[in-house]
């Protein structure tokens, strides 16, 4: 039995397909269909039943992951270890992030990161949270950066900040307010939104169900930098959390008014049960947290559960 043929079993089990364990890998099918058939024959058992539809797991094949799995999780934090002896922090790390960190946060992250890690190379994604939540679990990602309802909790998940959700809009337009906006007030102004694929949409709309008032947006875009171009430059406000926005509202050419009752949304991270994070992946988050958290700071915003 090699580690080879572990390596390739496990990602045949996670992805359910050929192909995109191959993919994942980054090695021809017949090659990984080879080592997983040796694995096979070696153990005298069926680990897969092969479907149409894809690999399914047969009762060895699920007997069989349970270990496998540990190894490799045992193997992981072996090489950590020893990695963190020698005081070097080198690798990997393929991380997914939903577009309202991305637009303001990630590149000064990076940047940051791979001046104290040069070691490290680094793959970004943005995305949605449904989106990247389904490509942590075939594998395709170690980690993802995604938004929570306040009520989830899950052991794989670990808050990074929590931060109130704001009427943004021009600061010659958001004079018009002179303090807390109502979920009411929100109908009278002219709105634009992420549409209903974006993670943020869903926590408005469920805010505005609780308080029986109906949003109803003029334009819906998911793009962050086109919402807060229209916004800087035009009537239109947005319902969005400050931290996407905060250099122009750092610069003034934006203004951000609390919203009443109060509009929470968790960012946090996850994380696959079955693949701990790296050391380097480990560092990375943390250097996430570190620039919401100074972003927050800069805005005055609250920073309650920013150290859950």
């Amino acid at each position: 039995m090699e580690l080879r043929q572990i390596q390739y079993f496990v990602a045949v089990y996670e992805q359910g397909s050929v192909t995109r364990a191959a993919q994942r890998l980054n090695v021809v099918q017949p090659a990984l269909s080879q080592q997983v058939s040796k694995l096979e024959d070696e153990l005298g058992r069926k680990l897969f039943q092969r479907t149409p539809k894809g690999m399914v797991a047969t009762r060895a094949g699920e007997e069989a992951y349970g270990y496998f799995s540990t190894i490799l999780q045992d193997m992981e934090t072996a090489r950590r270890n020893i990695m963190n002896e020698s005081g070097v922090v080198s690798g990997s790390v393929a991380i997914g992030v939903v577009s309202s960190v991305v637009h303001n946060a990630l590149g000064e992250t990076l940047r940051s990161f791979s001046r104290k890690f040069p070691e490290v190379t680094v793959r970004a994604t943005g995305g949605y949270t449904t989106e990247l939540t389904d490509m942590l679990n075939s594998g395709e990602l170690d980690v993802v950066i995604v938004n929570a309802a306040p009520q989830v909790n899950k052991r794989d998940m670990t808050d990074i900040v929590t931060e109130d959700l704001a009427l943004i809009g021009s600061t010659k337009n958001a004079k018009r307010f002179r303090g807390p906006v109502t979920l009411e007030a929100l109908g009278e102004v002219s709105l634009v939104m992420p549409t209903q694929r974006h993670g943020l949409r869903h926590i408005i709309d469920r805010a505005a169900a609780a308080q029986q008032v109906s949003l109803s947006p003029q334009i819906e875009v998911d793009e962050i930098k086109t919402i807060e171009d229209l916004v800087r430059s035009t009537e239109y406000f947005t319902i969005l959390p400050p931290i996407a926005m905060h250099r122009m509202l750092a610069k003034g050419q934006l203004t951000a008014r609390q919203i009443t009752p109060r509009i929470p949304r968790r960012l946090v991270y996850v994380t696959h049960p079955n693949r701990p994070l790296t050391t380097a992946a480990q560092l990375l988050v943390d250097e996430v947290r570190e620039r919401m958290i100074d972003a927050l700071h800069d805005l005055g915003m609250s920073l309650e559960g920013a150290a859950r």
